[in-house]
């Protein structure tokens, strides 16, 4: 019987943490593309979520290259933004020309530019 009791509590907890996973991995995608279409609607660059959601082209990049910080300004307030942060950079836009949109992971912070 304590086994039994034990395999059913194990079955719930994975039940659970898979439904958790689901539910991370599903709004993962939502989070950058709320900011990148905040961003832009702020701008009034027109671009939809639907733009966003599927972006001409995506990257992973691994610091904010136009942050002026050398890599022995390791006291400065940028230098993990600088090198360290991740940062997805999104190309989006059809007939209005290219709109780039640079998140940071780690902020939950979007920047959306004219190409």
């Amino acid at each position: 019987m304590r086994a039994l009791v034990i395999l059913l509590a194990l079955l719930a907890a994975t039940k659970l943490a898979f439904q958790e996973y689901l539910f991370r991995a599903a709004t993962r995608d939502a989070v950058y593309v709320e900011a990148c279409q905040r961003d832009a609607r702020n701008l009034g660059l027109g671009v939809t979520a639907q733009a966003w959601a599927n972006p001409r082209t995506i990257q992973l990049a691994i610091g904010k290259r136009g942050l002026d910080v050398y890599p022995w300004q390791v006291d400065h307030a940028n230098w993990n933004a600088r090198y360290r942060h991740p940062y997805l950079l999104l190309t989006a836009g059809e007939r209005s020309g290219k709109i780039s949109c640079e998140y940071d992971i780690v902020n939950a912070s979007a920047a959306v530019s004219r190409m």
